[in-house]
């Protein structure tokens, strides 16, 4: 962890009340996905709007998966977003030809494997010049590219490389988000279904309870310590 503020991503909104109150109560991003065969899918008219409603303190950020990089550019564009978060198989190419908008790739652990993968995409990224902005990690659940509440496995997360904005997915909810941050230490924490009351709804007192416990858990730990990630 590059500094020592835990960031709060809050994923998967689709009305603008909610979006609003996400921030109010001390959301960093709020994330929109434009994948069209999840249940929080949000129209673009519907994500521009949002988007406009947001305080300049808080940052929208636009979910694909495996997309055409002139349709993401484009839908950036047309709803107003200045980052996007890459969930599929993306090449480290698309990040630059993505530039300027901000990049987050993610990448699903479903082994101890996986993390020779985000090492050398990170490196091929490098070589060409295009460092995503972060690097999201979530776990791993066949036919299912995000958002399903299943948490990472310890051992994964123990073995990690060093890696600056690390961001922290995976079923995460304000139970559990303390313990993941001590054990991990991210740059930032998503959550999407750990703060739902349904699909794409988000239950307001769960999201107040998941930004207090996280930055309650990311102010004991302890200052000058070796933070990884």
């Amino acid at each position: 962890m590059s500094d020592t503020v835990i960031r709060v991503k809050i994923c998967g909104l689709t009305r603008v009340d909610q979006a609003v109150a996400c921030a109010e109560l001390g959301a960093d991003w709020i994330g929109l996905n434009f994948h069209p065969s999840s249940p929080r899918y949000v129209e673009p008219a519907q994500a521009a709007a949002i988007v406009a409603s947001l305080p300049p303190s808080v940052s929208p950020i636009g979910v694909f998966v495996d997309r055409p990089v002139a349709e993401v550019a484009e839908l950036a564009f047309r709803t107003g977003l200045g980052f996007v978060q890459l969930h599929g198989l993306e090449s480290p190419e698309v990040v630059g030809l993505l530039r300027p908008l901000r990049v987050v790739k993610a990448f699903r652990l479903e082994s101890h494997a996986a993390w020779v993968r985000v090492v050398d995409y990170l490196a091929q990224a490098a070589t060409l010049g295009c460092p995503p902005e972060a690097v999201l990690i979530d776990s791993y659940v066949a036919g299912k590219p995000g958002g399903t509440g299943h948490t990472i496995d310890n051992d994964f997360l123990d073995g990690r490389p060093p890696l600056d904005h690390l961001i922290l997915a995976g079923g995460l909810t304000p139970e559990n988000v303390a313990e993941h941050i001590r054990r991990v230490r991210p740059w930032m924490v998503d959550v999407a279904s750990g703060v739902e009351s349904a699909l794409g709804c988000k239950d307001l007192n769960k999201v107040a309870a998941f930004v207090r416990a996280a930055k309650l858990a990311n102010s004991r730990l302890v200052p000058g310590t070796h933070l990884v990630g």
